[in-house]
């Protein structure tokens, strides 16, 4: 179980990334610095090989993130799937 909420988070914040460097209009190298990571770091977190840590996706939510209410909802919606899912 706890894999597939990995899978389904990861990919999620993934897509939140993309969504908001491309609303932000800025580079992958601008987003990493935002997040305290490194570029090639970032570059992973984007293409799907690693999931970000809690202390990145805080940095996320603090510096990036456009609506964090609706974040933090899509992520909640995206629990529940996956519980119910597996029920």
């Amino acid at each position: 179980m706890k894999s597939q909420i990995h899978a389904a988070v990861k990919d999620y914040i993934r897509g939140e990334l993309l969504t908001t460097r491309s609303f932000l209009n800025i580079c992958q190298e601008e987003m990493a610095h935002r997040l305290l990571m490194s570029t090639r770091a970032y570059v992973s977190l984007e293409g799907g090989k690693s999931c970000c840590s809690l202390i990145t996706m805080l940095l996320f939510l603090s510096r990036c993130c456009i609506d964090q209410q609706a974040f933090l909802d899509g992520l909640f919606a995206i629990l529940d799937s996956v519980e119910s899912m597996i029920r």
